[in-house]
C-alpha cells in the first residue's frame, strides 16, 4: 500500500494566551494554589450522643492502653530480674558465662506487640485485607 504524500504546514509557536498562563502563571499552577489557599471546612460538630460515644470509646482505650503498658512493665522487670539471677548463678569466668552477656542485634521477636496511635474501631475486620498466598 503506497500513501499519497500529503503536504504538511509549519508548526506555529503557541503564544502565551495558548498555554494558558494568566497573569504570567501557568494554568495549572494557579490552581494548585487556589486548592492550597481554599478555606479549610471543618466538620460539623458530633451530636450529644455521639460525642457521649466517643468519650466512652477514648475513656475505655486510655484505660486499656494503661492496663496494657503496666502489665508489659510488669513483665519487663520479671524477666530482668530473672534475667539477672540467673547471670549470678554462673560459674564465674567461664566462657558460658561470657556467652551469656553477648547482646543479641537481631530483629525484634515476634511476639512484641506494635503500639496503637488510635483507640480500635468498633466492628472491624482486618482480615478483610490481609493477602492470602495463591490469591490474587
Amino acid at each position: 500500500i503506497v500513501f499519497p504524500k500529503v503536504k504538511q504546514s509549519k508548526v506555529k509557536k503557541k503564544s502565551k494566551k495558548a498555554t494558558g498562563e494568566v497573569g504570567g502563571r501557568d494554568k495549572i499552577l494557579e490552581l494548585v494554589l487556589s486548592a492550597l489557599d481554599a478555606p479549610m471546612i471543618d466538620a460539623p460538630p458530633p451530636t450529644e450522643e455521639e460525642a457521649k460515644e466517643r468519650f466512652t470509646i477514648g475513656k475505655n482505650y486510655v484505660i486499656g492502653m494503661f492496663n496494657r503498658h503496666n502489665e508489659n512493665a510488669h513483665d519487663l522487670s520479671c524477666k530482668i530480674a530473672m534475667k539477672q539471677h540467673a547471670i549470678k548463678m554462673l560459674p564465674r569466668n567461664t566462657e558460658l558465662k561470657k556467652a551469656a552477656l553477648v547482646i543479641d542485634t537481631d530483629r525484634p521477636p515476634m511476639w512484641r506487640e506494635i503500639p496503637m496511635d488510635t483507640p480500635p474501631i468498633p466492628g472491624f475486620d482486618p482480615t478483610q485485607f490481609l493477602e492470602v498466598e495463591g490469591e490474587e
